[in-house]
C-alpha cells in the first residue's frame, strides 16, 4: 500500500512492509496506536526482532493523516532518532529516510523548546544529550538538549515515574530502562 507524506512541503513516497494479517491495514484506515504497540512487540524483550521498520511506517500514515496526538509525535520522533543511533539489522528501521526534518517536526508539535510536558523535556531532553547529530544539526539540538534537561528537573524533579512508558512499546522500554539504570537498579 503507498503512502504519500509531506513533511515540510517534501513529499516522500514509502510503501507499508508486508504486516501480519491481523495488522493489514486498509487504505481507508489510519494505523491505531494499539496496532503499532502490536507491531513493535517483535522488538521488545532480550530476543528482539528488527520490526520497528513496520512500526515507524504505521506511525508516519498516523502522522500523515493529520494525527497529531502527544504519543504519535513522541514515538514518531524517538524512532526517527533511533534510526540513527542503532543499526538497521538490530532495529529494522529505515536508513535511507530523511529523518532530521521529521525530528524538527514531531519536537514542534509538542511544544518546542519551550515545552512545558515534564516527560517531552526528560526524553527530547535526554535524547539531545546522548546522540544530537541523529535528531538533525547537531550543534542546534546540543542547546536544545541542555535546555530541556535543565526543565525537566525543574518541572519533576524525581524524573517521570516509571509507570508512565508502560504500555508504550519501544519508546516506553527504552526510556523506562534508562530511568532504571539512572536510579541504579
Amino acid at each position: 500500500m503507498g503512502v504519500e507524506i509531506r513533511l515540510h512541503n517534501k513529499k516522500l513516497k514509502r510503501t507499508l512492509k508486508t504486516a501480519p494479517l491481523s495488522l493489514t491495514l486498509a487504505a481507508s484506515m489510519v494505523p491505531s496506536l494499539i496496532d503499532i504497540n502490536k507491531a513493535e512487540q517483535g522488538y521488545l524483550g532480550r530476543n528482539g526482532s528488527p520490526v520497528l521498520g513496520q512500526a515507524f511506517e504505521m506511525l508516519l500514515a498516523r502522522w500523515a493523516a493529520g494525527e497529531r496526538d502527544r504519543e504519535t509525535a513522541l514515538r514518531l520522533l524517538f524512532l526517527s532518532w533511533y534510526a540513527n543511533c542503532e543499526p538497521p539489522f538490530l532495529t529494522g528501521l529505515p536508513t535511507e529516510q530523511e529523518t532530521a526534518s521529521i525530528c524538527s517536526e514531531t519536537f514542534a508539535a509538542l511544544g518546542g523548546a519551550s515545552s512545558s510536558d515534564p516527560e517531552v523535556c526528560f526524553a527530547v531532553g535526554l535524547m539531545a544529550e546522548l546522540f544530537p547529530w541523529c535528531l538533525g544539526d547537531e550543534a542546534h539540538w546540543v542547546e536544545v538538549g541542555h535546555l530541556l534537561a535543565s526543565q525537566a528537573v525543574k518541572l519533576q524533579p524525581g524524573g517521570p515515574p516509571l509507570s508512565a512508558f508502560v504500555g508504550r512499546g519501544a519508546y516506553g522500554e527504552y526510556f523506562s530502562h534508562m530511568l532504571s539504570a539512572r536510579a541504579g537498579s
